[in-house]
């Protein structure tokens, strides 16, 4: 090695310093934080009836903490909803049998979605 090389890697390695060759090699364990995943449940009153049926809508969780911010309702009959209540009233005119959906959001992003079955039957004579 030549005498200008020598003085070269000398002042390379004098500008580093090794700090993580003086730590522990055992890794400090990091607790893992996994987010909250909503939880909703959706209740039909009533879930059955003659035409015309107005149908009131439960939304809730049982989580406490769980705090929803926009919802989108599908209630199975061509008619869709954002409208944000966690109880919602709906008419269904026609018998038949509808599946009724809805998507909750929180604040962060995190979704969960309830359905619910409802039977419309002939209106009485």
């Amino acid at each position: 090695m030549t005498k200008s090389a020598l003085a070269v890697a000398l002042l390379v390695l004098t500008g580093f310093s090794f700090p993580a060759l003086a730590q522990d090699a055992t890794p400090t364990p990091t607790p893992m934080i996994i987010p909250a995943i909503p939880r909703i449940a959706l209740l039909p009153v009533p879930g059955y009836g003659p035409a015309p049926l107005t149908v009131g809508f439960m939304l809730w969780s049982p989580d406490p903490e769980t705090v929803l911010q926009s919802f989108i309702w599908n209630f199975g009959d061509g008619q869709v909803s954002a409208l944000p209540p966690t109880v919602l009233f709906h008419t269904y005119t026609t018998p038949g049998s509808y599946v009724v959906t809805v998507t909750a959001s929180t604040a962060d992003g995190h979704s969960a979605s309830s359905f619910a079955g409802i039977v419309v039957t002939q209106p009485p004579q």
